[in-house]
């Protein structure tokens, strides 16, 4: 058998690799890698997958896509091959305390609430799904380090993260970050809450110990193979994850989640994530102002019906944050991030509270400060997008249609206001207007650094948005 597999790696390593368009191997790979991990981003991409397939074929000296689908298929070599193809093909992309609105809603209220409620068994469980290399369950660690602060020990918490990806799992138990991860953080807080080490920074071990790390496929949430200890969470965060399936897989991943929600639970996903569909499959709540899920017949509907779209809720934060509001354009990965340009117009208030109207359900609220907001920088971009998202919340789609318009004369360079005008117009039958729209986001991501987070977009990056257009035009 050894000598036979030797014998086989050298033949293959010399063996001619035929291009994929041309290879029946390979269109089966794809079809096995989208319907195992559900990343309908590579369903168009054949070009960055077969880079990806081929490095794992020159580690494992193979030159044919039939001899390494072999691999995947073989009961011995397969599990392990697959979860380094697997962590070859992820899209890693976090920061610590991202989504900073919804970190202040954490603090203020989800977790004093769950505290109140376990006061008798202390004891919360927390799930971080497709956590990366561990920014996010780290955050809620400190969080809760900070709320609980001597009384912790009295507590029994659990913070669980897990991701598909072995290498950013490793990445998440060393805990060791550059500084592009920690560009929320100031210079104060990094120093409390991380060790230097270098150029890097590693977590202090009262917050490490706290965290748990374990591999998982989402994809076991459809077909009841993921294990029971994934069940009865206080808290569960699966924040632009969603971003990379389609829209029927991440409807149905959304109902997964909830379903393994405590009774009291609460699911966060991530702004663009956010579907009408949802509330199909788990029960929308405003909370402080942002949106979150239950599970189903935990608690009744609410009284007002959840917005329309899923522009409603792309937000900038609607609390003071960490970090500086977003620029027009998008910023240049670096440890310490400039604007492209200069931002345009003056500093508007009303664009704040006009974000937090919006987030908080209010659409004609939004509307009016947003119109505030134009008459004051009628040459700024940014209210008639904010506007026009209101419009889409009230069903005003020809009002949506201008505000985006408007916003893109302005600035054709704005990535989610062409994304979104995309979803709107796809959403009315006009496919050919809609893909174009798209194409436009697309051509406009392209051009910029993957990291690079967008404007109005609250921690989206070129890289994130590239995804979901990608899985929309699919």
């Amino acid at each position: 058998m050894g000598d036979g597999n030797a014998r086989l790696s050298r033949e293959a390593r010399h063996a001619p690799v035929i291009a994929p368009m041309r290879n029946p191997a390979f269109r089966a790979l794809k079809a096995l890698v989208i319907g195992r991990t559900g990343h309908h981003y590579y369903e168009d991409k054949d070009g960055p997958l077969w880079e990806h397939i081929a490095r794992r074929m020159q580690a494992c000296a193979i030159g044919e896509p039939a001899i390494y689908l072999q691999r995947l298929e073989d009961p011995a070599a397969g599990p392990r091959e697959w979860r380094l193809l697997e962590s070859a093909i992820t899209i890693n992309e976090t920061f610590f305390f991202r989504f900073a609105e919804q970190f202040e809603v954490l603090r203020r209220i989800l977790l004093p609430e769950l505290f109140g409620r376990a006061s008798e068994t202390r004891r919360l469980r927390i799930w971080s799904v497709g956590c990366s290399t561990g920014a996010e369950p780290y955050s809620v660690a400190v969080l809760l380090h900070d709320l609980l602060g001597d009384a912790l020990p009295n507590w029994r918490i659990a913070i669980t993260g897990t991701d598909i990806d072995e290498t950013a799992l490793g990445v998440a138990r060393a805990a060791e970050y550059t500084p592009w991860a920690l560009r929320t953080v100031g210079e104060e807080e990094r120093m409390r809450l991380f060790d230097p080490d270098g150029q890097r920074f590693r977590l202090k071990p009262r917050y490490r110990r706290m965290v748990r790390f374990e591999h998982h496929n989402m994809m076991s949430l459809l077909d009841a193979s993921t294990t029971l200890q994934f069940n009865d969470f206080d808290l569960i965060l699966c924040r632009n994850v969603l971003i990379y399936f389609s829209p029927e897989v991440a409807t149905r991943l959304v109902g997964g989640l909830a379903e393994r929600l405590a009774r009291d639970g609460h699911l966060l996903v991530g702004h663009a994530e956010l579907s009408p569909a949802f509330d199909q499959v788990a029960v929308p709540v405003q909370v402080g102002g942002v949106l979150a899920y239950r599970r189903l017949g935990s608690v009744p509907p609410p009284a007002a019906a959840p917005l329309a779209s899923v522009a409603a809720h792309v937000q900038q934060p609607t609390v003071p944050a960490p970090r500086p509001p977003a620029p027009p354009r998008a910023t240049p990965r670096r440890p310490e991030p400039e604007q492209a340009r200069p931002a345009p117009g003056p500093v508007l208030p009303a664009l704040d509270a006009a974000r937090s109207a919006l987030a908080a359900g209010d659409a004609r609220q939004g509307i009016e400060l947003a119109g505030q907001a134009a008459e004051v920088a009628p040459r700024d971009p940014v209210p008639y997008y904010l506007g026009a998202i209101g419009a889409l919340a009230l069903g005003d789609e020809d009002r949506a249609e201008q505000g985006f318009r408007k916003a893109l004369y302005l600035d054709n360079r704005f990535a989610m206001a062409h994304y979104l005008l995309g979803r709107q117009l796809l959403a009315q039958g006009r496919t050919e207007d809609g893909r174009r729209a798209l194409a436009n986001a697309a051509r406009v991501v392209a051009a910029l650094d993957p990291q690079a987070e967008l404007a109005e977009g609250d921690g989206i990056t070129a890289g994130a948005l590239a995804a979901a257009v990608s899985s929309v035009l699919a």
